[in-house]
């Protein structure tokens, strides 16, 4: 039996107890590639839109370079930027 969460279950007890309007988003940071999670392909203005796909029902991952549109929130997870795009941050 695999150690990983069943991530399906979990939102199913979150939203039991808590009586959510939307769909519970969770975010974690991880060595590797989860398993059985695709991986986002596109662009998107900023890592607050992942928030909200997510909230659509989307479940996916993300790498560094899925950050870069937003100086901002690649900052805030802990992402590096160019010391031009660093100074966006100000």
């Amino acid at each position: 039996m695999s150690d990983s969460p069943k991530w399906q279950e979990v939102e199913r007890e979150i939203a039991a107890v808590a009586k959510l309007g939307r769909r519970p988003v969770a975010v974690t940071y991880l060595d590797a590639e989860p398993a059985g999670i695709k991986k986002f392909e596109g662009s998107e203005p900023s890592g607050c839109s992942f928030w909200r796909l997510a909230a659509e029902g989307g479940t996916f991952y993300t790498v560094p370079e899925n950050h870069f549109n937003c100086a901002v929130g690649a900052y805030t997870h802990n992402i590096p930027l160019s010391p031009e795009r660093e100074k966006e941050t100000e």
